[in-house]
């Protein structure tokens, strides 16, 4: 979703052929030229195919939200890098304690109470980053927002008690009420 949704902020016209987490697909010869670790999502872009949804996200930013008056790509090489920082924060340190992934429900009975104290510690470091500010990088939304509320997607933010977290809370808001977000989750009604 998070592609698809960065993909819909930047107006992109594409050729989307949805495949499930299992789809024996995956494991093709074709498909894995493309993504060796034979998994979703992967793109193709003029000959260049890249998987991993928070690299590609970072790359659509790159090539295509790049311009305007308020760029998916922040304008400067210090807005660029904590763009990545965020995502790259969000993948390790969020994402692995809110996944509602079937696949972790053992490791998530395993782990028990202990991704709570993770999960309040992420949650906590995201409410500090945005005192005094409603985005995380720059004055308006960017790949940085996207890739980081993607990771806190709906269907994952829904159990948590974000009471502790008002600035995350609101934030959080904000980037689903997006246009973009809002008709992608529509459309692929996640």
């Amino acid at each position: 979703m998070r592609v698809l949704w960065a993909a819909a902020e930047l107006g992109l016209d594409y050729d989307h052929d949805p495949l499930a987490w299992h789809d024996p697909a995956l494991k093709s010869p074709g498909y894995l030229a493309l993504n060796p670790a034979g998994a979703v999502p992967v793109i193709e872009d003029g000959g260049f195919a890249l998987p991993e949804s928070l690299a590609i996200n970072l790359y659509l930013a790159r090539k295509y939200g790049a311009s305007g008056p308020a760029p998916l790509c922040p304008r400067t090489l210090e807005g660029e890098a904590q763009a990545w920082r965020w995502s790259l924060w969000a993948q390790g340190q969020l994402e692995p304690w809110v996944q509602r992934d079937a696949l972790l429900a053992g490791v998530r009975a395993a782990i028990g109470d202990r991704a709570g104290a993770m999960i309040a510690a992420s949650l906590a470091t995201l409410e500090r980053a945005l005192d005094g500010r409603d985005w995380l990088v720059d004055a308006h939304f960017t790949v940085a927002d996207l890739n980081v509320a993607a990771v806190l997607s709906p269907s994952r933010s829904e159990p948590l008690d974000l009471t502790p977290y008002p600035r995350v809370a609101s934030w959080l808001a904000r980037c689903y009420a997006r246009p973009a977000a809002v008709a992608t989750r529509r459309r692929y009604a996640a």
